[in-house]
């Protein structure tokens, strides 16, 4: 909805006026300056404060196209000062964030109460009745008296008065807040009243971005040799708030070339084929050793045959005259000396228990 101008308003004012009057019931409208308060001179405390007309406009020169005038002061049309999702170009006031671009409030005259809204940020001119006297036999009136409600008022000796309560009034005034019970991350249910003044539906706004007490862990990749990842972790604060990220977490420590027959991380398995073939696991002699280098040793515990149960060191051959298909693992020594040395390539380990000789 565009933002009308005050001089638009006065001059519909002034013709309401001139056109109507108090033979037909017309409650007239009460002018009143750029803050809400009178305009035609009269006592402030009959309307609740305001300027007289003697008083300048709060911005004095005038506001810069690309400004607007809050609060006595030019600020940038895009100035949230309240912080309510509303620019200060159209919200009724920038320093509530319970109000909106849509507001409504009481005002009155000199001859009863009456109602001012607000729309886009600009305040339309209070609607309470000008004329306090009328004549016995005149025709009732019905006034504003807000929340979209309306007042009857009957002629009564020469003059004006209400006739029973505020007739229809709906549940809210038109840019009314209700906040009500916590949700989401950290946000709280809002519904605002419409101009039927009626409730909206509820919804969680000012939501936080996380779960309070919730983690997150980012990961890298290690860059050293070893391989293998580093990670982070943070939390989310009371506020619902991610908080910092702590320290990466050290890189691991390069283990054993294939301790325990498992390329794990840490361990520089690289270097030695012999982990993706059962190093100090299970084997017979004769197994396949394909896509392990020709001359790579291991240690193994035989699982079945002759030889079941009992500690081999083994050496892949590509000697289709040893076995078939080749290559294939071939028995060297039963109970090696040190059989987690035995590993990738010969050494005295390989040897059998006992043996004094250096070739075995």
């Amino acid at each position: 909805m565009p933002v009308r101008s005050r001089s638009t308003w006065l001059a519909a004012a002034a013709l309401s006026t001139f056109v109507g009057g108090c033979a037909f019931g017309d409650p007239g409208v009460m002018p009143r300056e750029p803050d809400g308060g009178r305009g035609d001179g009269a006592s402030p405390a009959m309307d609740g404060g305001g300027t007289d007309a003697a008083t300048p406009p709060p911005c004095d020169p005038p506001c810069p196209a690309a400004e607007v005038c809050r609060m006595g002061a030019c600020v940038p049309r895009s100035v949230d000062e309240d912080m309510d999702g509303v620019d200060a170009a159209i919200d009724c006031d920038d320093g509530d964030p319970r109000i909106g671009a849509v507001y409504e409030r009481a005002c009155s005259s000199a001859c009863g109460a009456g109602v001012e809204r607000c729309m886009d940020g600009d305040w339309e001119l209070c609607n309470a009745p000008l004329t306090c006297d009328c004549t016995d036999g005149t025709p009732p009136r019905e006034l504003d008296c807000g929340m979209c409600g309306r007042q009857r008022q009957i002629c009564s000796g020469g003059a004006w008065v209400d006739d029973g309560a505020c007739m229809t009034a709906g549940e809210c005034a038109p840019g009314d807040v209700d906040m009500g019970a916590l949700c989401g991350n950290c946000g709280r249910q809002e519904r605002r009243c419409g101009m039927d003044c009626r409730w909206g539906a509820w919804s969680c706004v000012d939501e936080g971005e996380c779960a309070a007490g919730a983690t997150q862990t980012d990961t890298r990749t290690c860059t050293t040799t070893c391989g293998g990842t580093q990670s982070r972790t943070r939390t989310c604060t009371s506020m619902c708030r991610w908080g910092d990220y702590g320290p990466f977490t050290a890189c691991p420590t390069c283990g054993p070339v294939c301790g325990n027959g498992t390329c794990e991380s840490g361990e520089t398995c690289a270097s030695c084929a012999d982990c993706r073939n059962g190093h100090l696991g299970t084997g017979n002699g004769g197994d396949s050793c394909a896509g392990v280098p020709d001359g790579t040793w291991r240690c193994v515990t035989v699982a079945s045959g002759s030889l079941a149960g009992n500690r081999v060191s083994q050496v892949c051959r590509n000697d289709s005259t040893r076995c078939s298909p080749a290559p294939c693992w071939i028995n060297f020594n039963l109970t090696p000396r040190d059989c987690p040395s035995c590993v990738c390539s010969f050494s005295t380990a390989c040897c059998q228990t006992g043996s004094a000789s250096t070739g075995c």
